[in-house]
């Protein structure tokens, strides 16, 4: 993942939706078990915002133990080496070679896993049939509310084709970049937070109802949390980051981009009693 705006080509963000079409088709047949989570979401989520998000460069899935099984004529790891897909150093890293616009491009894809069932608390990664898939902390949220969602594009072979997938609703997203910002601090993190608290469709009051809604979970209590503590002054890490990933040089709007960072954080915070 790039920690700045600059890493993000417009030629890489296109390979990684072509891949992201590719997967849902690979994995159709396990529909019910695969979200889509990470970087890619606020495209998929947020509808006509006045804002283009920048995008993705990589592919997140997750993937649920309890839905997917064990053994199937054809498993997913096998699916996706025969399209063409490599493993990488790590076990739950595949990647896949796409050109675009005569240029050949590397996008790699992630599969990650809820923390709860499955191995055990010692273990840093989950077991689907013969592929490892790795825990992600509030990754558990995106299963439990999820947004159908008609992606249309290209596939990496230039075709063009559409698929239905299941998305991480904007509550499970928001936690579970949290706890990415938390534990890996990188500045596209906040920067996802920021533009989606800033455009989620209804506003302030539509994102409050979000989070009224969803199911009380210590994931989310625990995520909010965080997001008190990164974002708790314009000064601290989470608007900093903001600024540092759009690579503001101007003194004067870094200070205003930072400021309604913290301010639209901490608008959501009080509005969920969360002092």
């Amino acid at each position: 993942m790039g920690n700045s705006k600059e890493q993000y080509e417009p030629g890489l963000v296109t390979a990684a939706r072509k891949v992201l079409l590719e997967i849902a088709h690979l994995l159709q047949i396990y529909s019910d078990g695969f979200v889509v989570v990470g970087g890619s979401v606020p495209d998929l989520i947020l509808k006509n915002p006045p804002e283009s998000h920048i995008g993705s460069i990589d592919v997140d899935i997750a993937l649920d133990q309890n839905k997917i099984p064990e053994t199937d004529y054809q498993t997913i790891k096998s699916l996706l080496i025969e399209r063409g897909y490599s493993t990488e150093d790590q076990p739950f890293t595949f990647s896949r070679e796409v050109v675009v616009e005569g240029q050949q491009m590397k996008v790699k894809v992630d599969f990650l896993a809820g923390e709860y069932g499955g191995t055990g608390t010692k273990h840093r990664t989950q077991q689907i049939q013969d592929l490892k898939l790795r825990k992600a902390r509030a990754c558990d949220l995106a299963f439990i509310q999820t947004i159908s969602v008609k992606i249309t594009g290209e596939l990496p072979n230039g075709a063009k084709d559409q698929a239905i997938v299941q998305v991480a609703s904007i509550v499970p997203f928001l936690m579970m970049k949290a706890q990415a910002l938390n534990g890996r601090m990188k500045e596209k993190d906040a920067y996802d937070i920021y533009y989606c608290i800033r455009y989620y469709p209804g506003g302030h009051q539509a994102l409050v109802s979000a989070f009224e809604e969803f199911p009380p979970n210590k994931l989310v209590d625990e995520g909010m949390k965080i997001l008190k503590e990164k974002f708790a002054s314009p000064e601290h890490i989470g608007p900093v980051f903001v600024t540092t990933f759009m690579e503001e040089i101007d003194q004067e709007t870094r200070e205003r981009i930072q400021r309604d960072a913290y301010e639209r954080v901490r608008a959501l915070l009080e509005s969920l009693g969360i002092d």
